[in-house]
């Protein structure tokens, strides 16, 4: 719905990631069918979503190129100067990035799509605690909903205000955020709406 800001959560292997792939729609459903409102536009960041970027290319030019029709070089810079590039970093080429680098700029080029929904799969693999509290920054201010699933348990104390739990074959929704979520499975009062994987999804 408008507003969630959806933890996805389950145990490694549980099928996190195939749900992720449903919603974005890179996989079909054995059963059922994946339909999403009217004026939707949902974008899917992948656990690779780094690999996607053109080596040829600085910093600058792999932000500029997906800039909104009218941004300047200042904007640009702007918006990666909010992703820890700063000075002459934004001119180096994304083939000497680490790892975290990468992530940061695909982070930054994935708020510049229009869309309403982010799909997020592991964002924070790569990224050090600086990088985080810019995902963590930008996520607050994110005007969409968006469903993550992430090991960060702090990054999901901070910005969620449900829960989505998937455990064999099962998927169990808890209108609760994930601190909520914890603090009273720990009590042994966690209840939510559980949909069977058979029951398809809708």
């Amino acid at each position: 719905e408008r507003g969630d800001r959806i933890a996805l959560i389950g145990p490694n292997g549980a099928g996190k990631t195939t749900l992720l792939r449903l919603l974005a729609q890179e996989e079909q459903p054995d059963r059922g069918t994946v339909t999403w409102g009217h004026n939707v536009r949902p974008v899917y960041f992948t656990q690779h979503q780094a690999e996607s970027l053109d080596p040829i290319h600085t910093v600058f030019e792999e932000i500029y190129e997906v800039a909104p029709p009218g941004w300047t070089q200042t904007d640009v810079r702007g918006l990666l100067g909010r992703f820890l590039f700063r000075g002459e970093d934004v001119f180096k080429a994304i083939s000497v990035l680490s790892g975290g680098e990468r992530s940061r700029v695909a982070l930054a080029k994935l708020l510049l799509r229009p869309t309403n929904v982010l799909l997020l799969d592991e964002p924070t693999n790569h990224l050090d605690i600086p990088a985080r509290e810019v995902l963590e920054d930008a996520l607050a201010g994110y005007d969409g909903a968006f469903v993550i699933a992430t090991h960060d348990r702090y990054l999901l104390d901070q910005v969620t205000n449900k829960v989505i739990e998937v455990t064999a074959g099962k998927v169990t929704v808890h209108p609760i955020g994930y601190r909520e979520f914890v603090e009273q499975r720990g009590k042994g009062r966690v209840g939510g709406t559980r949909s069977d994987g058979d029951e398809g999804m809708r």
